[in-house]
């Protein structure tokens, strides 16, 4: 047992100097692409690690020339389930800037400690959701990072999980592009979201239509359970695809919500 805490320390004390490297405190994000949104040219909104790659920082940033009042912001993190146990517990955080003047960045900082994870070493994934609001015009990026213990190693772009009611709303303002249902065909044919196109994931349609689709266009990505939806998704992002959303809940979410189906 004291040889492998031994050896755990020793792993952690050598990723150090890479985690201290990639978790600098970096405020330049007039011209970040990795892991930014931006909303409507004016703001944009960028993760970056924190230093030592313990927890994260969210910058939100004023790009226009007018100062934007009454700034929403959330941020959630979820869980990872993995051999070692879940990683950090659900957490919902949010607030209210009062206003960010032209050229303003804002920083909140989000740190681990006191939510997990449970165990001492853990290794896993770590989903990281941030939204911003002003103005009735809203921009969220998610992230997936790896985690180890409490330190953040690697970030990776992923798709964003969207709950039924921002889903639906932005469905009636035709916001997206195409909405996927990756079920099987039968199921399908039993009920699904309007207008969706069946593209099945376990039997490999959705990955022989990615050459067919546009890169640039928005997603919606649902099934009825999670495997598939999350799989789906994350093919998308993978492929390069920049505005994919996922749909919390799946299709019975959408359905016990009282949202219309199809037939």
């Amino acid at each position: 047992m004291r040889k492998k805490i031994i050896g755990a320390i020793v792993f952690i004390m050598l990723l150090l100097p890479v985690l201290s490297t990639t978790g600098a405190d970096n405020t330049n994000i007039e011209n970040e692409k990795i892991n930014s949104s931006t909303l409507e040219d004016d703001i944009c909104m960028v993760i970056y690690k924190a230093p030592l790659g313990i927890g994260v920082d969210l910058y939100i940033r004023n790009k226009g020339v007018t100062t934007l009042n009454d700034v929403e912001w959330s941020f959630r993190s979820k869980p990872s389930i993995t051999a070692t146990g879940i990683l950090m517990t659900e957490k919902l955080l949010e607030g209210t800037i009062d206003e960010i003047a032209p050229d303003e960045t804002v920083r909140i900082k989000f740190r681990p400690f006191g939510q997990g994870p449970k165990s001492p070493f853990g290794i896993g994934n770590l989903y990281m959701n941030a939204s911003v609001e002003v103005d009735g015009m809203s921009v969220r990026t998610q992230q997936r990072a790896m985690i180890i213990g409490f330190f953040l190693i690697m970030y990776r772009d992923t798709y964003m999980d969207i709950k039924p009611p921002e889903a639906y709303e932005r469905y009636l303002n035709e916001e997206f592009d195409l909405i996927i249902d990756v079920v099987g065909l039968d199921i399908y044919n039993l009920g699904h979201l309007p207008g969706a196109v069946n593209y099945v994931w376990a039997d490999g349609t959705l990955e022989s239509k990615i050459p067919d689709l546009d890169k640039n266009a928005t997603y919606l990505v649902y099934c009825h359970t999670d495997p598939p939806s999350t799989a789906s998704a994350q093919l998308l992002v993978n492929a390069g695809f920049e505005n994919v959303y996922r749909l919390e809940g799946n299709f019975a979410a959408w359905k016990d919500a009282g949202y219309p189906i199809e037939t």
